[in-house]
């Protein structure tokens, strides 16, 4: 799934008011460059092969990508899923992850409601 239609995606499944609001400071920003090296170098290692750039850039690719929708579609993210998904002070805190987390928080609400797409 493209980052901009799960930016959409959000966007328009979480236009839902809640009623408690949460003070919201922004998305949290994680040194995920940083991260991308250590998870590149942790499968280096693992697979005996010690060429790390593949492994790097795609990690880079995808979260830039998800902190990029997460981005876009903050202000329509619901509190109570912020504070479920959102974790930064986490080991090895990752915007793909948060973006998974919503998603099936998504999915749930989409469950439970009977609501499809």
């Amino acid at each position: 799934m493209s980052s901009s239609k799960i930016a959409l995606t959000i966007a328009v499944l979480l236009c839902i008011p809640f009623a408690a609001s949460a003070k919201d400071d922004g998305l949290p920003t994680i040194d995920f460059r940083k991260n991308c090296g250590v998870r590149a170098k942790a499968i280096a290692d693992m697979m005996g092969d010690k060429q790390t750039t593949i492994t790097f850039d795609s990690c880079v690719k995808s979260e830039q990508a998800a902190k990029d929708a997460l981005i876009a579609a903050w202000k329509d993210i619901p509190a109570s899923y912020k504070t479920f998904c959102i974790a930064p002070k986490v080991y090895s805190p990752s915007y793909t992850e948060w973006i998974s987390c919503l998603e099936m928080n998504i999915d749930v609400k989409r469950l439970r409601t009977g609501t499809s797409n």
